[in-house]
């Protein structure tokens, strides 16, 4: 019984250094949220590259492999229930240098540089900052964060907070701009996507062999099912209401449950009260026909006396 609890910690320890891993921190940071020492991080790395689930650190940074995403999805579907991916964030840049395109030109150089895309009227250079995507334009700075995981949408959305806040002056002191200044700053969500782990809606749709989209009355899909990394998810998607969604969502299908209506009855439910105002309507029009007789009635008596 000792054995098997060891075991269990021994594997939580590496699937949660495989979480913080996943959402960017480094070895000394991992090391200070774990509150053990960096030999002992190091030596869950090694144990995890052995099993191959991750590669080795390419300048410094440790990267998932498929077989180590796998695992740490299944293993955080157990203890989270949500996974928050796909964030990304648009600051636009207060003050800049006048060399910005060259210093832009100088980052190109640096070995976190990824590739540029080029646009119609535009281009962005892609930079890899651990777990971050970084995108730099003329005007702006796109922030991308890694998946993170946790028991709401709210938890996940404070973890980005809080890595988007560091990331802010990192960004700031190394490309010399300004993206806060006096308090005020230009930071815009331009995407967002949350997923229900280990869903059972998303299970019922991927047996049958199918998956469901959602689409709402703007044209843009809101909710989907999916099978990412071997475990069912229900992802809500839009860009904008994601987590109204999420909010909304839940409450009104757990409420059908308990009270299972069908259209149909509905619809019956909606025709009844409509006759019921129908007839309401007509014993109105029915009294108000016999007052205005009888206030006729009335008037002839008075001018009679």
């Amino acid at each position: 019984m000792v054995k098997k609890g060891f075991t269990l910690i021994v594997k939580n320890n590496r699937f949660e250094v495989l979480k913080l891993l996943q959402q960017g921190l480094s070895i000394s940071e991992i090391a200070k949220y774990r509150k053990v020492s960096r030999v002992t991080i190091y030596k869950i790395l090694k144990t995890l590259t052995k099993h191959s689930m991750i590669t080795h650190p390419k300048y410094s940074i440790y990267e998932l492999t498929n077989k180590g995403m796998k695992g740490l999805h299944s293993f955080v579907g157990l203890r989270y229930n949500f996974r928050q991916h796909n964030l990304g964030f648009k600051i636009k840049v207060l003050e800049s240098p006048k060399n910005w395109h060259l210093k832009r030109n100088e980052f190109r150089q640096l070995p976190y540089f990824n590739k540029t895309i080029k646009l119609k009227n535009n281009e962005q250079d892609l930079f890899n900052f651990g777990k971050l995507h970084i995108k730099t334009t003329t005007k702006s700075i796109i922030i991308k964060i890694p998946s993170l995981y946790d028991k709401g949408w709210e938890g996940a959305l404070i973890q980005a907070m809080g890595i988007l806040e560091d990331t802010i002056a990192k960004l700031e002191s190394m490309f010399k701009i300004k993206l806060i200044k006096d308090y005020k700053s230009g930071i815009m969500i331009i995407s967002q996507e949350y997923a229900k782990i280990q869903d059972a809606l998303a299970k019922l749709y991927r047996k049958e062999g199918n998956r469901l989209y959602v689409t709402g009355s703007d044209n843009k899909i809101w909710m989907i099912t999916d099978f990412s990394f071997s475990v069912d998810e229900t992802e809500f998607i839009h860009s904008d209401n994601a987590t109204d969604d999420i909010d909304a969502i839940a409450p009104m299908l757990n409420d059908l449950r308990k009270n299972p209506t069908t259209f149909s009855e509905v619809r019956e439910v909606i025709k009844g009260l409509v006759d019921v105002q129908v007839q309401n309507a007509q014993n109105i029009n029915k009294h108000q026909k016999v007052m205005d007789e009888m206030l006729l009635t009335l008037k002839l008596i008075q001018k009679g006396l």
